[in-house]
């Protein structure tokens, strides 16, 4: 009897050893929806909705702007793959980091004052992006991918080494 609850005792060891090894989660269970001002039709072999906006105007955000020193980055990223979204923010230099749900409401309302588009001024949605993060402006580098809602991807680079 003792070499048999040995034996089931090792197995539950290692999933509760898997279980705690766990990254972090990024995906968000309850995403932002921006709401059509009409009822939207939808297909019903697929169940998505013909008139699904996004709640911003692009569907992948990722920014990492680095600092001098080490753990001096700050990181944050947004992204919709098909019914699924992630968000993440890792801030090095302040300690902070949120993944999922809780990164998704620091982010939402930060994401909505953005109002550069594809066709921008790379300086000025630098400058934007900056101002709207409350990013100091002594970054060693600031890099910027963005793809917008109609699948434009553009890159955003600035290297002040």
């Amino acid at each position: 009897m003792r070499k048999s609850i040995k034996i089931l005792s090792v197995p539950f060891a290692a999933m509760l050893v898997l279980a705690g090894c766990g990254g972090e989660n990024d995906e968000v269970k309850n995403p932002p929806v921006k709401e059509n001002e009409n009822q939207a039709e939808t297909n019903p072999e697929t169940r998505t909705d013909n008139n699904e906006k996004l709640p911003f105007t692009f569907k992948d955000f990722q920014l990492e702007v680095d600092y001098v020193g080490t753990d001096n980055e700050y990181e944050a990223e947004y992204d919709t793959m098909g019914a699924q979204t992630e968000a993440s923010i890792e801030d090095k230099s302040n300690k902070h980091e949120v993944h999922g749900d809780e990164a998704m409401k620091e982010l939402t309302p930060i994401l909505e004052k953005l109002t550069f588009t594809k066709d921008s001024i790379d300086e000025q949605v630098v400058q934007e992006v900056t101002s709207v993060f409350d990013l100091k402006d002594a970054y060693e580098e600031f890099d910027l991918e963005v793809v917008f809602d109609d699948g434009t991807k553009k890159e955003y680079k600035v290297n002040n080494k």
